[in-house]
């Protein structure tokens, strides 16, 4: 099957970085499989820097802070994931969806800044486990 002439787009969500790192998570093999295969069909991965930022946060907190900047090497050296700065507009627009989403109470900053950055970039697609994509409209991969 020929190579898209444009790579496919998928936004990297934090609930992914960590299946993808942590093997006994429930959804690693999922993660690991679905990752693994898009990368051999060319995809590209974006991470919001906030994003980045609670993921390592996180694994510095669970497993300290070697196993967070051996992430942080690896994910900042990829040739197919790319950290994505985020602007003042998206901290706008966040803020507009953290207080727009008043009944969801799962829909936190970060999943709005996330939202943020997609739309901007015109990122439809995001691997992610985490169904508040969904609920904000985007496709969620796998």
């Amino acid at each position: 099957m020929a190579k898209p002439l444009r790579p496919e787009l998928f936004y990297m969500d934090t609930s992914a970085m960590i299946a993808l790192l942590v093997r006994d998570d429930p959804e690693h093999e999922r993660a690991l499989s679905f990752f693994r295969d898009a990368v051999r069909e060319g995809s590209v991965f974006v991470i919001g820097r906030p994003t980045l930022m609670e993921f390592l946060n996180g694994v510095a907190k669970h497993v300290g802070k070697d196993v967070a900047e051996e992430q942080y090497r690896l994910y900042t050296a990829s040739r197919f994931i790319f950290i994505e700065k985020e602007t003042e507009a998206d901290w706008e627009r966040a803020w507009e969806l953290f207080f727009k989403y008043r009944d969801q109470q799962g829909i936190d900053l970060f999943d709005s800044l996330a939202f943020a950055i997609m739309e901007r970039l015109g990122i439809r697609k995001a691997f992610t486990f985490d169904s508040d994509f969904a609920v904000h409209g985007f496709v969620m991969a796998p």
